[in-house]
């Protein structure tokens, strides 16, 4: 399109917005941070609001030009950028932070909102939004979001898909829906398309706002900081963090070379230039983190460092931070071009993996720097070259492409956090085979069917073409261009029919603490293997059914107070497809941006697309003992203690927070699991007797208890926080339903001993609250009747998936 039609159309579709088109204007969205990689776009447009956004949107086929949204271009792995020309939309007007609930521990904000400045908006309502990648102060949510971002600190606390409750998203027709919202269910959806969303990558959808989960911040910090003269010692350090009962939120990593970079720079701390730096972190509730001080002290000595620092101070802390997260922009002052690639491992082959890395690159003559997440088994080597010397930027490509094949070799996938965007999706192949390819793809032909959104990304046969208003079908014809031979890549297109199709066998990955078996075991087959191990899977509502039938009940048990729901517990698993193909989707590491999220979406299905054969469980360390405190008082005083417990940072600490109520004339109570070493068993039982002369109620511990086995419940209710004890107390007045309420997830469990009148009263219970749920963006689900209708435009995305699922 020529340029000033173009520029006309925009400025019709976008009547408050500000449209750019020179030449000097453009240069500053040519490239995201890869830097090197360089795409003019067309136009750029900002619009002012989420309604200028719509009608931009709403214009696309009459544009007929690639769209392509941009936060703020930290990408590192050439995301947001016109790769085939068209028009960038900046999201940079949507800067809202619309709402706070700090009693549902919610926020309510739009795309363009600066990571470090919701976090700044957060502090005086002492909740904080845990994901940090290092690009904190000038990062967008949007941009985090499409990448599903994690940072140093996701190690305990996870990554952005794990707060993502709702996303409002614009189709390219214009039309505006919600998946989700503030309850963090399916909304008015029978299916939970949210999950498609989170880290498509600007494939899919526009976003426009966001609902985010939570939590509590913590009353204090403690920092370590080791230093080891080889990669065995550090290693070794890594591995006992990683197992230990204080549970690091962050165990970071930098090499020699990264350390001497630092020090001959204005962020230098004093590290020992000739070492390898452990950067760790424990928090939490003073009493708490401070009884564990000199125990990780002590890990980390007797991994080999002689030069342990730790402290309680801010400043330090600050600096020593400062000093990790600066690393990429100092490469970058280093060096006319770096590429930090992105690959997670399991940790057992860590200095496997970084060795590789050395060799590779001196070979080669190129400077390589590693700088990483350590305790996830997240790669981050930096190689630092000039694209302008001949044959430099080949030798880095070589590199990348020897390193992601034994990444995908040893467990490993693509990328943790920065996304395959168009810099590894030569390498996608590895990951996904012909089969696999074409269900991922299936995927943007349901909301994207020709490719407009953010062309050559996650998969490069994905390419916009203009045809006249007629769409490939089902984006299919894409898998050849995809699985066609691209030069220097021949070997990985051959290879990719058996390499993509691998599913899991089984196994137990003591280190990683990752655990594959069957669907059907049970709670005794799962502790048979990972007790040995001092690991347990904490997410049992009943030890006598399969972990598939749990799953297929409800996607939460009282533990994911503290470890989230099951889609973040259960990582990977062996797919049957309805055609009995069966094939593997997720993976055996816990965290991944490779390709649409399959996997969680199909993990809630409940068999719609086919079942699960074998599941890769995340293990959590067994730190010791197992109590159970229940405190008992005035319903009004049990309901305001579990909505107090919920503000302070002794949640992190407690598997689960669940209120149980049993009929009418029943107050209910309150019910604290904890696992903890037996060395903190007076501190735990302190703060629990304490908490409940507060409150004025009774508490009873029962020392030597299992996990509480609730059994399979007979509907679910999904709310937000702040709604579900009152609607748990409604629910419970009807009398003849049991109630176990998760507080801090929002899920209400329900149970019926009336078994002749149990489907009628359910019924009965759906019709009653199924609208305030969905409104809030919850939903509801019972085994016993079948799940909620679909609108006309859902079942249309439901048959194009089902052609590829079949």
């Amino acid at each position: 399109m020529k340029s000033h039609r173009l520029e006309s159309l925009l400025k019709k579709s976008s009547v408050r917005g500000r449209v750019l088109t020179s030449p000097a204007q453009l240069a500053g969205y040519d490239a995201d941070g890869l830097g090197y990689k360089t795409f003019r776009p067309d136009a750029v447009v900002i619009p002012t609001d989420a309604d200028d956004m719509i009608r931009v949107l709403a214009s696309a086929r009459q544009l007929g030009v690639p769209i392509c949204l941009r936060g703020a271009g930290t990408s590192l792995s050439g995301g947001p950028v016109a790769a085939q020309g068209g028009v960038v939309v900046h999201t940079s007007g949507l800067r809202s932070v619309r709402h706070i609930c700090k009693s549902g521990l919610w926020c309510e904000v739009e795309c363009g909102v600066i990571l470090n400045q919701l976090d700044e908006v957060l502090k005086p309502y002492g909740i904080f939004y845990p994901p940090d990648p290092s690009s904190g102060p000038v990062c967008t949510l949007g941009g985090n979001i499409a990448m599903n971002a994690g940072g140093a600190h996701c190690f305990r606390y996870g990554v952005t898909s794990n707060y993502v409750l709702g996303v409002e998203a614009i189709l390219l027709d214009g039309s505006v829906h919600r998946f989700g919202g503030p309850a963090g269910g399916r909304g008015d959806w029978r299916e939970d398309w949210k999950r498609f969303m989170v880290g498509s990558e600007g494939t899919l959808a526009a976003f426009t706002r966001f609902w985010l989960r939570l939590l509590p911040r913590p009353d204090k910090v403690w920092t370590f900081r080791a230093t080891y003269p080889d990669l065995i010692t550090a290693e070794r350090a890594i591995h006992a963090l990683v197992a230990h009962s204080s549970f690091p939120v962050a165990i970071e990593l930098m090499d020699p070379r990264c350390v001497e970079m630092v020090e001959n720079s204005p962020m230098a701390v004093g590290l020992p230039k000739n070492s390898f730096m452990l950067l760790s972190e424990i928090d939490g509730p003073p009493e708490l983190v401070d009884a564990r001080v000199e125990a990780v002290a002590q890990i980390l000595r007797e991994a080999g460092s002689q030069d342990v620092v730790f402290s309680d101070d801010d400043e330090q802390r600050k600096k020593l931070w400062k000093a990790r997260k600066a690393a990429g922009g100092l490469m970058g002052q280093l060096s006319a071009d770096f590429v930090v690639q992105d690959a997670v491992i399991p940790k057992r082959a860590l200095a496997e993996l970084l060795q590789l890395v050395y060799d590779e690159a001196d070979a080669a003559g190129i400077r390589a720097v590693n700088v990483f997440h350590a305790g996830d088994g997240n790669l981050h080597p930096n190689f630092l070259f000039d694209s302008r010397k001949p044959g430099e930027l080949e030798k880095v490509e070589l590199i990348g492409k020897r390193l992601m094949q034994r990444v995908v070799e040893v467990g490993g996938t693509l990328s943790g956090e920065h996304g395959i965007g168009n810099d590894k999706t030569a390498y996608m192949p590895l990951v996904f085979g012909a089969d696999m390819t074409r269900v991922q793809l299936a995927i943007p032909a349901i909301f994207n069917p020709r490719h407009q959104l953010n062309p050559l990304k996650v998969f490069a046969g994905r390419r916009f073409e203009e045809t006249n208003g007629t769409a490939p079908a089902n984006g299919i014809s894409t898998v050849s261009a995809d699985l066609a031979h691209d030069a220097p890549h021949d070997e990985i297109y051959e290879n990719a029919a058996t390499t993509g199709s691998r599913c899991f066998t089984h196994f137990l990955d003591e280190i990683d603490g990752v655990l594959c078996l069957s669907a059907d075991a049970k709670l005794a087959e799962i502790n048979a293997k990972a007790s040995p191990s001092r690991l347990r899977f904490p997410l049992i509502l009943d030890p006598n059914a399969t972990l598939r039938e749990q799953v297929n009940a409800t996607g939460f048990a009282p533990a994911s107070s503290r470890f989230g729901p099951y889609c973040d517990n259960i990582i990977g698993m062996n797919w049957r497809f309805p055609s009995g193909k069966v094939v593997r989707v997720g993976e055996r590491v816990v965290k991944t941006t490779t390709g649409y999220d399959l996997f969680r979406f199909l993990l809630s299905t409940n068999g719609r697309f086919g079942e699960p054969t074998d599941y890769v469980v995340r293990l959590r360390p067994d730190c010791g003992v197992t109590r159970v405190y229940g405190l008992f008082g005035e319903s009004t005083d049990v309901l305001q203690a579990a909505a107090d417990l919920l503000q302070t940072c002794w949640m992190h600490w407690l598997d689960s927070i669940d209120y149980l109520v049993g009929s009418p004339e029943d107050s209910g109570h309150l019910r604290i699991v904890v696992n903890s070493p037996v060395s903190e068993s007076a501190l735990i039982e302190d703060f629990v007797s304490s908490f409940a002369r507060a409150h004025e109620l009774v508490y009873q511990p029962e020392a030597g208890r299992e996990l509480p086995a609730d059994g399979i419940p007979d509907f679910v209710f999904k709310t937000s926080p702040e709604s579900l004890l009152a609607m748990t107390r409604e629910i419970a007045g009807q009398g003849g339903i049991r109630c176990v309420a998760l507080c801090y997830n929002g899920v209400l469990h329900g149970y019926l001993d009336d078994e002749t009148a149990r489907v009628d009263r359910i019924r009965r219970l759906v019709d009653e609250y199924a609208q305030r749920l969905t409104m809030g963006g919850g939903d509801w689900f019972s085994r016993h009747l079948p799940p909620a209708e679909m609108s006309p435009l859902e079942a249309d995305w439901v048959q194009l998936l089902e052609q590829e699922l079949h």
